[in-house]
């Protein structure tokens, strides 16, 4: 019985360390999913290591790929992973302009109080790896 346990615990830890890259990013304003881009990132499994370079792209233009979703003046903006990574930092720009450092309270960031388009990006580290993603929003 212990044998069966600990072959199918294996199992499931070579599954969920398998991925080929990092977790997923959710994003959400007032219950509205906002489309995020998976920019570079480097992550080894088990078996393999693999990085993917979106060095020739600039944030704006890697927010570019999905339709901007318009949000309120000061809109809470949810940020979730599908696995907690061991460490996070934002990035906020306005337009084609020069980055900010955004603070996260609980992962969660306040939209700008100004109108204007922006684009943020994540960057995540786990023990696997690290990952860059973009998403853009219009504040109204």
């Amino acid at each position: 019985m212990l044998m069966v346990v600990g072959v199918c615990s294996l199992g499931a830890y070579f599954f969920v360390t398998a991925s080929s890259k990092p977790p997923a990013l959710d994003v959400s304003a007032a219950g509205q999913k906002i489309p995020v881009t998976q920019g570079s990132y480097c992550w080894k499994t088990f078996f393999s290591k693999k990085c993917v370079d979106w060095a020739y792209a600039p944030p704006w233009k890697i927010g570019n790929v999905h339709e901007t979703v318009e949000v309120a003046p000061h809109a809470k903006i949810k940020i979730r992973f599908e696995k907690e990574p061991a460490s996070l930092s934002v990035e906020q720009r306005k337009d084609e302009g020069s980055a900010e450092t955004v603070k996260l309270q609980n992962h969660v960031l306040t939209a700008p109080n100004e109108k204007g388009v922006y684009v943020y990006r994540v960057m995540a580290r786990w023990k696997q790896g690290d990952g860059s993603y973009v998403f853009r929003i219009k504040v109204k």
